[in-house]
């Protein structure tokens, strides 16, 4: 056998190589054809956690803005329902404040109701607008305190509105409310538009009405036929308020009390207002207390009162009178013969005065009621102020028993004698003069033991 030459042993080597080779790459290739699925497969694992990454990630985007809308909705309706439900509680809280004034009501048909706030005060306002109201007569009302100054006029005006066409109240009554004067000019304005109003009494008091919102609210009393009692008690009103009204009076013929106390009147005030008594005839009630119209205040007011035929009523007290001008109100006692109540306490007068209306009540036949206080005097001035008095329940005495007669003899008027129907015996006529004052007695109108125990000798006494 012969040997291979170099060349094929070369050849064959390479041969072996390559067949090495050859056999390396087809096991590399075994081993990378047998690898390659699981490389697939990873790749596959990785390829769906990235598609699972990306859907995760699209997913939580689509979800959020879902949800986001979900949300937003559910704010919608969540809002919407707590809208609801706030206006159904203010509606359930504005009925039981209907309710509240609705029961608040006194028998006498008066509201009264204290330290409003401007909430309250529109609840007023519709609660009048509806058919709850119709039993009310009268309204008495508090803002609470520095409201008024506090807020936009809505709830004045709103409530002001309301009155406008109310055709039940007759008595208003808005207090210590900081009503100033745009306010006043609602008010004003309710009284003259509402030709249908039966307001016979309207109070102001302690407000901050000045003589500038006065005018126009003692204009309207020029044409105003239905107050009868007006009340600007503590305003601020001032001698320019108190002739304003002074002038308006002299023509108005339906007001029969005012009372203009604590206005820091002085006595050039006074002497407007003695003007306008001495001219009115209409005023019963005049209250002037705690003002600062002094001597010649009182003075001025003295000579009006000696020709007013009207006055039954004067409360001058608290008014710096010192000397002149009490002695001048003493001596128009004695010849006055309307004046029943003189309030005149808290003034600065002596003995002397004192003695001076002592000896105007010898003659006097009218006052029942002239209050000064006993603190002041001496002795001598008490004993003076023990004869006023005296005088006084005298007097008080002396009306009842009158009263009575003249209610008796009216009784006699429908008591005809049965036998010839034209007179009566003196025992029939005593008989029911005594009938008539033990019922008068039984009331409480007749005030002494002596009348109690013996009616006839009142009678007796006085005829």
């Amino acid at each position: 056998m012969s040997k291979p030459s170099p060349l094929s042993r070369s050849s064959s080597s390479e041969s072996l190589v390559d067949s090495s080779s050859h056999e390396t790459t087809t096991e590399e290739k075994k081993s990378k054809s047998s690898a390659l699925p699981v490389m697939k497969t990873k790749t596959k694992k990785s390829d769906q956690r990235e598609d699972y990454k990306a859907s995760s990630s699209s997913s939580f985007s689509f979800s959020s803005s879902s949800s986001k809308v979900h949300t937003e909705k559910n704010h919608d309706i969540g809002k919407s329902f707590k809208n609801e439900i706030d206006a159904a509680r203010k509606l359930n809280a504005k009925k039981e404040q209907w309710e509240k004034f609705s029961k608040s009501i006194s028998p006498d048909g008066v509201l009264r109701l204290k330290k409003l706030n401007n909430e309250a005060i529109q609840n007023l306002a519709e609660w009048l607008n509806t058919s709850f109201s119709s039993k009310l007569t009268g309204l008495q009302i508090q803002w609470n305190e520095g409201a008024m100054s506090k807020m936009d006029y809505k709830a004045a005006k709103a409530l002001a509105s309301a009155i406008q066409t109310n055709t039940s109240i007759t008595s208003l009554e808005i207090t210590q409310s900081d009503i100033d004067n745009r306010t006043a000019e609602f008010i004003t304005d309710l009284i003259k538009s509402n030709s249908k109003s039966k307001i016979t009494k309207l109070n102001l008091s302690e407000n901050k009405i000045t003589a500038e919102s006065a005018k126009v609210l003692f204009e309207i009393l020029k044409t105003n036929t239905t107050i009868t009692a007006l009340s600007l008690k503590n305003s601020y009103l001032g001698d320019e308020g108190a002739n304003v009204l002074a002038d308006v009076l002299k023509t108005n013929t339906t007001i029969t009390k005012v009372d203009l106390s604590e206005n820091n009147i002085t006595a050039v005030g006074a002497q407007a207002l003695a003007k306008m008594l001495k001219i009115n005839e209409t005023i019963i009630s005049l209250y002037i207390s705690d003002n600062k119209i002094g001597d010649e205040g009182a003075k001025v007011l003295a000579e009006a009162l000696k020709i007013n035929p009207t006055i039954t009523l004067l409360n001058i007290s608290d008014n710096n009178i010192i000397g002149d001008g009490a002695k001048a109100l003493a001596e128009t006692l004695k010849t006055n013969t309307t004046i029943t109540t003189l309030y005149i306490q808290c003034n600065l007068f002596g003995t002397e005065e004192a003695k001076a209306f002592a000896e105007a009540m010898k003659t006097n036949t009218t006052i029942t009621t002239l209050y000064i206080i006993e603190a002041y005097f001496s002795r001598d001035g008490l004993t003076y102020i023990k004869m006023i008095n005296q005088h006084c329940a005298l007097n008080a005495q002396r009306v009842l028993i009158e009263k009575n007669i003249a209610a008796a003899l009216d009784l006699l008027t429908a008591h005809p004698n049965p036998i010839d129907g034209n007179v009566t015996s003196v025992q029939e006529v005593n008989g029911l003069i005594a009938e008539e004052l033990f019922l008068l007695d039984k009331e409480g109108k007749l005030n002494t033991a002596k009348v109690i125990n013996d009616p006839n000798s009142a009678f007796n006494k006085y005829t």
